[in-house]
């Protein structure tokens, strides 16, 4: 594959399962000591309903920008905490996406990196401009902010251009970038966010649902044993879409078969964090891990093996 490694797909689906399970008990745990007298789909509904109004989106962004740079470097989690990252509007071109960082490249000269947001526009309907705002709510936008800025996209970039050769700072592997920014969502579970607000966790739980379910579709639709309308229902099921936002994200998977790269990257990535713990055993730590991965540039999977092996 474009990864260099071989893939037992039948394993992977498994191992999705396993992953779908383990963040449904998290969630579980964190709507419960949340709202006690609620289901956890009723929960869930009332932490995406709490959101900034779309006039704050980009404040209230700001505000966790500077928030989640100043915890990951306050607990040294990676090499490069440096430069400018603004926050803003997405341009035109790129409003499809309600999120997204656009870094300073490597081969650029050095400058502002953007973590652009993007509010509902004002000319939709109101039901519309609801929903679009229920993915900024404040369970999900701190984590939407962790996977994008620090210690995910914005940090990483950072260190993508201090990469020791031209093959590292070129070599592109979307399941490792996006795999790296979504273990940072969890990361920052383990070293207690907020004290362990378990509106956060929650948060990281809602968007770690829908990427798992995203690799469970993709394996499922392009071996022919899912159809579209159960994976529809999988994200019924599994990750609390309804209706049209549950049978676009199954058919996508028709078209980009790869869209499961971020659960599966993370999962690369923790097996690869377990096996350094047994390499270097005493020696571990999360920073010296964290570089020897960011020295690597943004590599494909089947190569991550010789972090542990140089660092």
């Amino acid at each position: 594959t474009a990864e260099a490694l071989d893939v037992d797909l039948g394993r992977l689906a498994e191992r999705a399962d396993a992953e779908r399970d383990r963040l449904r008990a998290m969630l579980d745990d964190a709507c419960a000591a949340l709202h006690p007298d609620l289901s956890t789909p009723q929960a869930v509904e009332r932490l995406v309903a709490d959101h900034p109004a779309a006039d704050q989106v980009l404040d209230e962004a700001r505000a966790l920008t500077e928030e989640v740079l100043r915890f990951t470097a306050e607990h040294d989690l990676v090499p490069h905490v440096d430069g400018e990252c603004l926050v803003g509007p997405a341009p035109e071109s790129r409003r499809w996406a309600m999120a997204m960082m656009s870094w300073a490249a490597p081969f650029e000269d050095d400058g502002p990196s953007w973590y652009h947001v993007t509010p509902p526009d004002p000319s939709w309907p109101a039901e519309e401009q609801e929903q679009w705002l229920a993915v900024f709510s404040r369970a999900t936008l701190p984590a939407i902010t962790v996977h994008e800025v620090a210690p995910g996209h914005f940090t990483h970039g950072r260190s993508l251009r201090r990469a020791g050769s031209e093959v590292r700072r070129t070599v592109y592997s979307s399941a490792f970038i996006e795999g790296w920014a979504h273990y940072a969502e969890e990361l920052f579970v383990e070293q207690g966010f907020r004290a362990g607000d378990p509106r956060f966790v929650a948060g990281v739980c809602i968007e770690a649902l829908i990427r798992v379910t995203r690799l469970a579709a993709s394996i499922g639709l392009h071996t022919g044993a899912m159809t579209v309308e159960e994976a529809t229902r999988r994200f019924v099921e599994d990750s609390f879409l309804q209706g049209p936002a549950a049978r676009s994200e199954a058919a996508r998977g028709t078209f980009d078969p790869t869209y499961g790269r971020y659960t599966w990257g993370k999962l690369a990535i923790d097996d690869l964090r377990q096996r350094a713990k047994e390499s270097w055993a005493a020696g571990f730590t999360l920073k010296r891990f964290h570089t020897a991965l960011m020295e690597l540039g943004a590599p494909p999977l089947g190569l991550l093996g010789s972090a542990v092996e140089r660092g």
